[in-house]
């Protein structure tokens, strides 16, 4: 299916990946929607193989965007006049890769993000710094006096992320730079985006042009067992100014700040826990002139992800998950009361049009991200383009259907099914049983590319999908996601064990001789609990799990994530607590057959926790395989690994469920159905 992002002023552009199943190659094209409309035409139409990405609105004529061309060494940015359809012309000539553009319209200020030696001013002293290291250092060899020594698929350099400010002109009626970029956070030690995985979200530029915000660690030794970021202010107007640090006395994790349209006030996102990355977010708001901070909507228990001030400052728009979705609400700044704007699916990429309606993405299980707006207390699609229209209506899907049940501590817990699309209840079907990663996350109603619940129950492979939200789970309140710290298996498990009871009984048309238990990360963790502590299932899949809780500790990079079960491993109090919870420990009762799958670009859980699963159900004589994918990392992202991925994930299942009812498969062939 083809991915597709936004980005917006007052049309907006998108961004829509196509795969090229020939080369493997990716396309991607501009679109241009009317906001009034609904109508959708393209904008570009690049080679193949060519990309073009980022797109944003230098003014209401003029759509900047990032071209990545094949023979390009440097994506650079080229500027389109939607109104004449002329060929895009060369705004920047960068030495250096930039991305993460943010730009103010009234100051013509382009702000971006670039990696490079943190004492290098301008792009072009960075690109002369790395040609000297080339030109000087023979070696290969990478050398660390503190963690962290890689994140999650890069290993650390002497480069880091650091925000680049230039400021454009109109010449002639084209528009090209002013000055030359000019590092802002040169020398200061800070890093923004956070890497390897930051992203435009990490900063904002004030709406008068004259200031940044921005959250950034502090590069110490602490660092990969800290969560602590904090939030910054700079001023642009100097090249002397340095960064203000609004919030350093909270030795926990922020995020995503941005400023209010009239006052400059920020506000952001503030966990309290230090060394605990699921805690509830709070909203913080700093008001610049009493240098003071508040918090709003306090004993709100959920969690948002992302916050946008309305135009006259009376209301915040958020997005924050809630019991299977993700949905946008607003905050009344004065009463602090707090309405849900949508009821269903998940929304991102929340953004305020000038008249103070909303627009964001919306996915849901059915259909990957379209554009929507929110205005006068009604939800409005926008067009998609005839591309996406088409492979929508060319994909038969069942819609998705929700249950609950009492589980561990009595309490609530939820979770989906995901039927085949020419589904018959007078047949008994096998199950998909997912587990998610995090722990702390939650199966939504949103769309996936790498677990899609359709590529179970479709694709020639007839499973029903189950996928429960057990305690640790989030958008269900901070207990239900806290009740798992110290303690990962016992109530999720429960949870999950009772969940499976209660569909099988439930449900007559789900075959419970033929169940196929599969997850990632976390949710591959539990796969290897399970195979420890019950034989209920006829097959597993393992997907970059952990196998000792100890090994993993020593070698992951983000050290505070093991730490919650109740510090290092080297505390005695601690290591009980570890020694409890590894699946290392019941190898002797593994018994099911497993497929077994791992990265080898996987830095949160190494590949050798995937080899030691693997290497355990040899030994044991359970019926395994082992699936290797050498550069992808936690995730797998490239189309051809996913299409295979989902051969080897399919093919496996379908095997030993049709053994496990003493059904011949040899007219099946799932993985020639996927990729038909």
């Amino acid at each position: 299916m083809r991915s597709l992002s936004f980005f917006l002023l007052s049309s907006f552009a998108l961004a829509m990946a196509e795969p090229l199943t020939p080369s493997q190659l990716t396309q991607k094209h501009l679109y241009l929607t009317d906001l009034k409309t609904g109508h959708v035409q393209g904008l570009t139409n690049p080679v193949l193989g060519d990309t073009h990405g980022e797109p944003f609105f230098l003014d209401d004529h003029h759509v900047a965007f990032v071209w990545h061309k094949q023979d390009q060494p440097i994506d650079q940015l080229y500027v389109l006049n939607i109104d004449d359809k002329s060929d895009p012309y060369r705004l920047t000539d960068f030495p250096i890769a930039a991305s993460n553009f943010k730009f103010n319209a009234e100051q013509l200020r382009l702000v971006f993000s670039a990696y490079v030696h943190p004492d290098a001013a301008t792009l072009q002293e960075a690109k002369e710094k790395d040609d000297h290291d080339k030109e000087t250092i023979k070696h290969d060899a990478k050398v660390y006096d503190q963690l962290m020594v890689r994140h999650w698929d890069s290993y650390i350099e002497q480069q880091r992320n650091q925000l680049f400010s230039v400021d454009l002109q109109l010449v002639d009626g084209r528009y090209q730079l002013k000055n030359t970029p000019r590092n802002l956070l040169k020398n200061t030690g800070l890093q923004s985006p956070g890497f390897p995985s930051g992203d435009a979200s990490d900063f904002d530029i004030s709406k008068n042009g004259l200031e940044i915000t921005f959250v950034s660690k502090i590069s110490s030794r602490d660092n990969a067992w800290q969560t602590s970021q904090f939030v910054y202010r700079l001023s642009l107007e100097s090249e002397t100014a340095v960064p203000e640090v609004l919030n350093d006395d909270i030795e926990a994790a922020s995020s995503g700040p941005v400023y209010a349209p009239r006052s400059g006030r920020i506000a952001y996102l503030q966990m309290y826990v230090p060394q605990y990355e699921s805690d509830r977010n709070r909203i913080v708001i700093y008001d610049p002139v009493t240098n003071k901070r508040s918090v709003i909507v306090e004993q709100w228990d959920r969690s948002p992800s992302e916050i946008q001030f309305s135009n006259d400052e009376s209301q915040l728009f958020v997005v924050a998950g809630e019991n299977g979705r993700n949905k946008v609400f607003a905050i009344d700044l004065a009463t602090e009361a707090i309405t849900a704007l949508t009821q269903e699916h998940a929304a991102a990429s929340l953004s305020v049009l000038p008249d103070n309606s909303l627009l964001f993405g919306l996915s849901s299980m059915n259909h990957p991200t379209i554009a929507h707006t929110f205005a006068a207390n009604k939800l409005n699609r926008l067009g998609v383009s005839d591309a996406l229209a088409k492979a929508l209506s060319e994909t038969d899907m069942s819609q998705p259907e929700e249950f609950e049940f009492k589980g561990a501590l009595n309490d609530r817990v939820h979770g989906w099914i995901v039927k085949p699309a020419n589904f018959d209840p007078s047949l008994r079907y096998p199950v998909a049983f997912l587990v998610h990663g995090g722990p702390q996350s939650a199966w939504s109603d949103a769309w996936s590319t790498r677990w899609n619940y359709h590529a179970f129950a479709n694709a020639g492979a007839g499973f029903i999908a189950v996928a429960i939200n057990p305690h640790g789970s989030t958008g269900y309140g901070q207990a239900f996601t806290d009740a798992i710290n110290k303690n990962w298996f016992t109530y999720p498990y429960e949870d999950l064990m009772v969940g499976l009871d209660h569909i099988l009984n439930t449900y007559p048309y789900m075959d419970g001789s033929r169940v196929s238990g599969l997850g990632a990360s976390y949710g591959a963790t539990m796969i290897n609990w399970i195979n420890g502590h019950t034989d209920r299932f006829s097959s597993l899949v393992s997907h970059d799990g952990i196998f000792s809780t100890i090994s993993t500790y020593y070698s992951t990079e983000e050290v505070y994530f093991p730490e919650v079960f109740g510090g290092p491993p080297f505390n005695p109090a601690a290591r009980i607590i570890y020694e409890r919870f590894s699946p290392s420990n019941f190898v002797h009762q593994w018994k099911t057959p497993t497929l077994v799958i791992h990265g080898g670009r996987d830095f949160r859980l190494p590949e050798s926790e995937g080899i030691a699963v693997f290497t355990a159900l040899q030994r044991r004589n359970v019926a395994s395989r082992f699936v290797y994918f050498p550069n992808e990392n936690h995730w797998v992202l490239k189309p051809a690994n996913s299409l295979k991925w989902h051969q080897e994930v399919l093919a496996w299942m379908v095997d030993y469920t049709e053994k496990a009812s003493n059904v011949d498969n040899a007219s099946h062939s799932p993985a020639f159905q996927v990729q038909q």
